[in-house]
């Protein structure tokens, strides 16, 4: 028996992810196991019987095991993000193939590319007091470095630097606007970060220092390439809330659900921002960050307006959610 084809590192479980078994006797049941490589786990197990050749489709087996959360903790600092990859091989019997690594991502994008940052919005972005930005790459070997420069309102500059080297093959740099400002002695103005890893520079990023307004509303989502982005919508369109009584089944007990339906405009920016912020209308999570807590919300609805050239440069989005707030006994 032999296994003569595997899928290609860094492919998406969002599609099939085939191995092509040949040799097998067609007399006798056939057991494969899909093992997790970095702790020996089953995640599946599958039995064929009556062919000499098959190909089998791993993907369903290890969605599941995927964790995709946007990082917001109140500090700088590099991390892995152990469950954004799933090293896996299959077993029969004493035959075993070579480990493959999984990710999460569109289809069209699929196999994604190492050292490479999984962020679809420009590089050039803003960051206010109490933001933080998730940046994610793959690497190899699991090795990244940070390499900070801070400008200050007295036109100096303060470099920083952080790096890790981790197990895992999907790792970061969380940037904190907080715990920047607390390394410089006069107010930030911008910060530049170069992201590299063991094979070289991978990108380089520039925040613009801004302050927000009371109303701006900073989302989250996960982009078609599996990392996460991170935008602040500068002001509410509209806030409506509204209030469901029930009962549920069985029970007597009146229950009050509020639901909250934002309105989010992102004003006028570049059209390289308004394709990535398209994403969110596919994305399978997104939240909304409040005063560094998340919560998970709903797209309703999302539309944008266009100016020359038939390109999207204002978008709109109706993100809503449910929470009970009160039980009357």
């Amino acid at each position: 028996m032999n296994i003569t084809s595997s899928p290609a590192p860094f492919a998406s479980a969002v599609e099939p992810l085939l191995y092509t078994l040949e040799g097998l006797d067609p007399d006798t049941i056939t057991t494969v196991e899909i093992v997790n490589a970095d702790n020996g786990s089953t995640l599946g197990r599958l039995r064929l019987r009556g062919v000499s050749k098959r190909s089998i489709d791993v993907a369903p087996y290890l969605r599941r095991h995927f964790v995709l959360t946007p990082t917001i903790n109140s500090a700088t600092y590099a991390i892995s993000h152990y469950a954004s990859v799933i090293n896996h091989f299959i077993r029969i019997g004493e035959v075993q193939s070579e480990v493959v690594a999984a990710v999460l991502a569109a289809p069209q994008l699929s196999p994604l590319v190492p050292n490479r940052l999984l962020s679809e919005l420009p590089l050039h972005r803003t960051l206010a007091a109490g933001e933080n930005d998730d940046l994610r790459l793959i690497s190899i070997d699991g090795t990244i470095s940070a390499a900070f420069r801070l400008y200050d309102a007295d036109g100096s500059v303060t470099p920083y630097s952080i790096s890790t080297s981790e197990r895992e093959q999907v790792v970061g740099v969380v940037v904190d606007f907080d715990t920047l400002q607390a390394r410089v002695s006069a107010p930030l103005k911008r910060i530049e970060v170069t992201l590299s890893t063991s094979a070289g520079e991978v990108a380089t990023l520039v925040y613009d220092v801004v302050r927000r307004g009371a109303e701006s509303c900073r989302v989250a989502w996960f982009n078609a390439l599996g990392g996460c982005d991170l935008f602040t919508f500068e002001g509410f369109g509209a806030r409506k809330v509204s209030f469901e009584r029930s009962r549920g089944v069985g029970s007597p007990v009146p229950i009050t659900t509020r639901r909250t339906t934002l309105t989010l405009d992102s004003g006028i920016v570049s059209r390289t921002s308004i394709e990535a912020l398209m994403s969110i209308i596919a994305s399978p999570s997104v939240w909304i960050i409040d005063q560094r807590h998340l919560r998970e919300v709903e797209v309703i609805t999302t539309d944008y307006s266009t100016r020359q050239g038939e390109c999207p440069d204002r978008l709109v989005a109706q993100l809503g959610y449910s929470e009970t707030i009160s039980r009357t006994i």
